[in-house]
């Protein structure tokens, strides 16, 4: 590689300490269908639903995420499961069993976040009291009840 001035690298190249280099072309290989899955639980705490995925730098993001409310946590590692088969589904749109999941993780966590809401209260500024009111300021915050521990 040619030493150049800096912002005269071509179209095809990025820029090193004093250089252009070709850039990179990265790629990801498709995943093969039905390919194996982690539970919902398992999924949210390896920060993938797929074992093949699981990346060694995701053990110390799990040391540093406080525990959280047991109902909470299982509304996260569905959401979690909901947008990881989604993803899923945007490459392989004709697994059925997946697709099966997908509905059913979306089921659940329908029935899931109503319970917690008439519990708790709401979880997003999406969403209404029953009576249509605004409560996303009233306190307690969801991860301020059940004492911050399952």
């Amino acid at each position: 590689m040619n030493v150049k001035p800096e912002g005269t690298c071509q179209v095809t190249e990025g820029m090193l300490p004093g250089k252009c280099a070709a850039m990179a072309f990265p790629f990801i290989a498709m995943q093969s269908e039905h390919a194996e899955r982690y539970d919902s639980n398992e999924a949210l705490k390896n920060g993938t639903l797929f074992p093949g995925l699981h990346l060694p730098f995701h053990a110390e993001m799990q040391s540093r995420f406080p525990t959280v409310p047991a109902a909470l946590a299982e509304l996260m590692a569905l959401d979690f499961a909901i947008d990881e088969m989604g993803l899923y589904l945007d490459t392989h749109p004709n697994d059925g069993e997946a697709l099966e999941l997908f509905n059913s993780y979306i089921k659940l966590a329908q029935e899931g976040r109503k319970k917690y809401e008439s519990m708790y209260g709401s979880l997003a500024k999406r969403y209404v009291s029953e009576d249509g009111k605004y409560t996303w300021i009233n306190d307690p915050w969801p991860w301020d009840l059940e004492g911050g521990n399952a």
